[in-house]
């Protein structure tokens, strides 16, 4: 009996267990990714989408809200007669097209200002924030961080409870005796101080009470992070600037809110396993060629815009007789068999060659800006010689009819003379000193130039300064820059050096893409 009653209970067993692997299978496959404490780091954004858009502005707030940030930093401070705005610098210079103190400029000096053209020009126009407007507007869409510059806390905070944000937002203090004023006054308001050792939280949390300690990743030891969380304090890591690793770092440790620069990247590196995706690509040569297409083929940008390129290299020249087209080389020989000049024929002419592979002809610069209206940008590399003002005012009307010049790149100079204010101008390695030194002598640089050059001539120093400066950074990544390596190899080496200097726009031959995905 004992031996049958054993075979029994086995045999249930094995019922039993066929039921549950069945009632498993039947379930709705688990979602790992809720569970993974890394999609729940609450993301902190610094003055905004700062890379996105104009600091402390309506516009780099939305960016925030876009890309996923659960609070929005904003700077305090009082102008003249007492109106608290959202602003960083204690002077106008940097940040609008005013100057002096803002402590010393009344609200309706403040009101005037433009906050938005000095980081690029389609943002003319953006004001220096009123915080009680803000306050309006944001609530519902993101709480906030208020690093408190210059209040006075009297009528500071009563600001905040008349727009429902006491449960919804958390302060900072550079000044520690205000801090300490602070927890004295509003003991339940929640309070972020900057620690960077076990040695000095009891201290902090018996004077100041704070709910958050901010620290950079290099202190996230785990005696520092288990101090924290047993004292009841979140941690958030601060993380300037466009430094990838630092965001892999704090995600890898799984801290609890980050304070950051660029929401976007770090939302696709949520989603990604901390890979950075996305990048913005331009096309080298109007479009993907590898060997599929030749060079400025209406299919090879076509393919290029179905790819999600960002941008597309256009070479320009003019006919004789006047007629804007693209085409790299002076001649047609490589493509139509023709070894006549551009400028030596007329449109007519050009019209009726026809290319053996893929079998169309050199298109007008005007064709080209139409398929690119609304999909792509435009980078323009001016070819024609000696090009006269009328050269300029045609490839203006045509850029200014597919809406095309205010987000363009030029990588020619004389460029600058007629569309100074409207685009974006390339600057090389060498000039990057003076460039340097027109930024920190206040000139503004961000809406006026890209650095652009080979990948194989940018140091990650140069790529740092232009992005504190706000300037975009391009590496250009062509076959003609490895002549004495393999290509394949001297590209991949570049993208993946620029990508970890925090790159995200990249000119590129086509061939290299699969290094940098664009989605």
């Amino acid at each position: 009996m004992k031996n049958c009653s054993s075979k029994i209970n086995r045999g249930n067993k094995l019922i039993l267990l066929a039921v549950v692997v069945i009632l498993g299978a039947c379930q709705p496959a688990k979602d790992n990714s809720s569970e993974d404490s890394r999609g729940n780091i609450v993301v902190v954004n610094h003055r905004g989408a700062n890379r996105l858009a104009p600091e402390c502005t309506y516009a780099a707030a939305k960016k925030s809200i876009e890309h996923g940030a659960t609070y929005i930093e904003i700077d305090i401070r009082r102008s003249k007669d007492g109106v608290y705005y959202i602003i960083h610098d204690r002077q106008l210079d940097r940040t609008t097209n005013g100057s002096g103190l803002i402590s010393e400029t009344e609200s309706a000096v403040m009101d005037t200002l433009d906050a938005g053209a000095w980081f690029a020009h389609k943002y003319k126009g953006e004001k220096v924030p009123r915080l009680r407007e803000f306050l309006q507007w944001v609530k519902g869409k993101a709480k906030v961080y208020f690093d408190v510059k210059d209040v006075d806390l009297k009528d500071f905070i009563p600001i905040v409870y008349e727009y429902g944000f006491e449960n919804e937002c958390f302060f900072w203090f550079s000044d520690w005796a205000l801090a300490k004023e602070f927890r004295g006054l509003h003991p339940h308001l929640a309070l972020k101080v900057n620690a960077y050792s076990v040695e000095a939280l009891d201290s902090l949390k018996r004077i100041y009470n704070p709910q958050i300690i901010e620290c950079s990743v290099d202190n996230l030891t785990e005696e520092f992070m288990h101090s924290c969380r047993e004292k009841g304090m979140k941690i958030m890591t601060w993380i300037p600037g466009n430094d990838w690793t630092a965001y892999r770092m704090a995600i890898d440790k799984k801290v609890d809110m980050v304070n950051i620069d660029n929401p976007d990247v770090f939302e696709g590196m949520l989603k990604n396993n901390g890979e950075v995706k996305g990048h913005k690509l331009i096309a080298h040569r109007g479009g993907i060629v590898e060997g599929k297409y030749n060079e400025f083929d209406p299919a090879s940008i076509q393919a290029a815009i179905d790819q999600g390129y960002y941008m597309l290299e256009i070479d320009v020249r003019e006919t004789k007789d006047g007629e804007l087209i693209v085409n790299h080389d002076d001649n047609f020989n490589r493509f139509f068999n023709d070894p006549r000049r551009v400028g030596e024929m007329t449109w007519a002419e050009i019209q009726k060659l026809k290319s053996e592979n893929g079998n169309y002809h050199p298109p007008s610069f005007e064709q080209v800006a139409e398929m690119c209206a609304g999909k792509v940008e435009m980078m323009i590399d001016v070819k024609a010689d000696n090009s006269s003002p009328e050269f300029y005012r045609k490839l203006e009307a045509i850029m200014e009819k597919y809406n095309l010049l205010e987000g363009a790149y030029f990588i020619d100079n004389e460029a600058r003379k007629y569309f100074w204010g409207k685009a974006k101008f390339m600057i090389r390695a060498p000039e990057a000193g003076l460039i340097r030194e027109k930024f920190e002598s206040g000139e503004d640089v961000s809406c006026h130039y890209f650095l652009f050059d080979a990948g194989t001539r940018l140091t990650s120093s140069l790529v740092k300064m232009c992005q504190k400066a706000n300037i975009t950074v391009v590496p250009s990544v062509n076959f003609g820059h490895y002549h004495f390596e393999d290509v394949g190899r001297g590209a991949k080496r570049d993208i993946e050096f620029l990508k970890a200097c925090g790159v995200t726009e990249f000119q590129i031959d086509s061939d290299f893409d699969d290094w940098l995905p664009t989605k």
